[in-house]
């Protein structure tokens, strides 16, 4: 018979490799009870694959869930019992002072609820990393705060991501360069991000008309809406105003049910006419009151249909000499270009190319599965040389032709189309062009381990611009990273 004020005390099973043993010393039932909580509780935990950290009023570290250890590299038993300073502050790469001025702990308790924070933290072996850190205050089942929780998640590689792209304005959507006419476009997309007036495209055949109205579709109000294209080159004017407008059952022979047109479709959205002027006099004239007015009928049909649609508009022709020759209608031309872009030729923007070419074999490589890398320095330089009537569209052609049969980590003039090796062989009376940043000129060989290693160090391993520092292409630049053993 257990007394009144006596504690019941039963024995406890402990894990050990040869089985289930009892363990010697006997715990309280309110003990053992605690225990087994405790444990519970870390078994939850260490399933996190965030870090948990829990702390005492004394800042003091009271648990540390794996993900805590595999983020810091301190264990279990090395954290507890420390300040939380010691396991996250250590060294001399994070100022502590700094550190307990932006404590999320402490700001959770001053404010009384739960905040959200990025800092920076030391691991144990000396990495200075990137965190997002949620810091709440605990409470005991009778609603006493006891200490705080803090939660975090390792975001260093996305930081460093960002870090990377930090003034290199050479990438929209799929539209890529940073010379000064395409940031002049990034800007002006940006600019009318919140307009809805209607954009008119003109440029040479493969230069990324399409791609620049999808960004602009993108970055605008629109956005939510639908991005419907139509190449008016490629319907006969019968077929294209049904494509348009839509037609009801009836209208022609084959219209066996009403049809939505491209216009509804587009609704709430951006309408893209790309080769506008192929738009025969009578569909321009049809055309002009869905600008004007924002509606229209189907073929064949009576009833109105209204629609809030944003036209962007392209054309690869002078569309001012289409007009004086009487085959565009000068009111349409206005009313399409409200807001005009022109969009240069590869061959007017070529300090562009080692960027495009960067970034189409980025995307081949993911096709085919190649570890092609870039091309060599003879084959930049005939691209460097080379008119590109195709523009865009044509360099892609040929780098993927070339990627099909490269067996190695670089495109060298061996795998180019026919073609680009005999302009190789004839070009060598063409005069040279101006030096641009990506030239490879014989500035390569004066580089060395060290000077390269300090040229990488002092733009944090940024390629690209390491390559602009020490004025060679960022093929060169690999190039030489892989001479010396530094490729990351």
């Amino acid at each position: 018979m257990i007394k009144e004020n006596e504690q019941k005390v039963i024995p406890l099973f402990k894990i050990q490799e040869d089985g289930f043993h009892f363990e010697m010393d006997k715990l309280t039932l309110v003990e053992r009870v605690s225990r087994e909580k405790e444990s519970l509780m870390m078994a939850i935990l260490d399933t996190i694959n965030d870090g948990v950290v829990t702390i005492d009023f004394n800042m003091r570290i009271t648990s540390f869930n794996r993900a805590a250890e595999r983020i810091t590299g301190y264990s279990t038993k090395e954290a507890l019992g420390k300040p939380c300073m010691d396991i996250f502050c250590a060294g001399v790469k994070i100022d502590r002072s700094k550190c307990l001025a932006d404590c999320t702990m402490k700001l959770a308790v001053a404010e009384g609820k739960s905040i959200t924070r990025k800092k920076k933290i030391v691991s144990k072996c000396g990495e200075v990393l990137t965190i997002s850190s949620t810091a709440t205050i605990l409470y005991d089942l009778n609603r006493h705060p006891i200490g705080g929780m803090s939660t975090f998640t390792d975001i260093t590689p996305f930081e460093k991501l960002k870090e990377e792209c930090q003034g290199r304005q050479y990438i929209l959507g799929n539209i890529v360069g940073q010379s000064a006419k395409m940031i002049e476009i990034y800007k002006l997309i940006d600019s009318i991000s919140e307009s809805r007036s209607n954009v008119l495209i003109l440029g040479e055949t493969g230069t990324g008309k399409g791609l620049i109205a999808n960004a602009i579709h993108f970055s605008s109000i629109y956005r939510k809406g639908p991005f419907i294209h139509v190449n008016c080159a490629s319907l006969p004017e019968n077929l294209l105003e049904s494509e348009l407008f839509g037609h009801v059952r009836g209208a022609f022979t084959g219209a066996v049910s009403d049809h939505q047109g491209r216009l509804e479709l587009a609704q709430g959205g951006t309408l893209f006419l790309d080769e506008i002027s192929e738009l025969t006099p009578a569909m321009q004239a049809k055309f002009l009151k869905v600008v004007e007015e924002k509606r229209f009928e189907r073929v064949g049909g009576s009833k109105t249909i209204h629609v809030d649609v944003r036209i962007i508009s392209a054309s690869n022709r002078d569309i001012e000499k289409e007009i004086k020759s009487n085959r565009f209608r000068e009111d349409l031309y206005y009313r399409l270009n409200i807001i005009p872009i022109h969009v240069p030729s590869l061959r007017d923007r070529k300090e562009d190319i080692p960027f495009i070419i960067e970034h189409i074999i980025e995307k081949l490589t993911a096709k085919t599965k190649k570890n092609i890398r870039g091309v060599s320095s003879e084959v930049l330089d005939i691209f460097l040389k080379y008119s590109w009537p195709g523009n865009v569209r044509e360099l892609e052609n040929v780098l993927e032709y070339a990627s099909l049969h490269c067996k190695e980590d670089y495109i060298d003039l061996a795998y180019l189309p026919p073609v680009y090796k005999l302009f190789k062989e004839s070009s060598s009376d063409i005069s040279e062009a101006h030096p641009t940043p990506f030239s490879n000129g014989d500035s390569s060989q004066s580089i060395d381990l060290n000077g390269l290693i300090k040229a990488l160090e002092g733009c944090r391993w940024n390629k690209i611009e390491t390559a602009k520092r020490l004025n060679v292409s960022r093929t060169t630049l690999w190039r030489l990273m892989k001479k010396y053993g530094l490729n990351q």
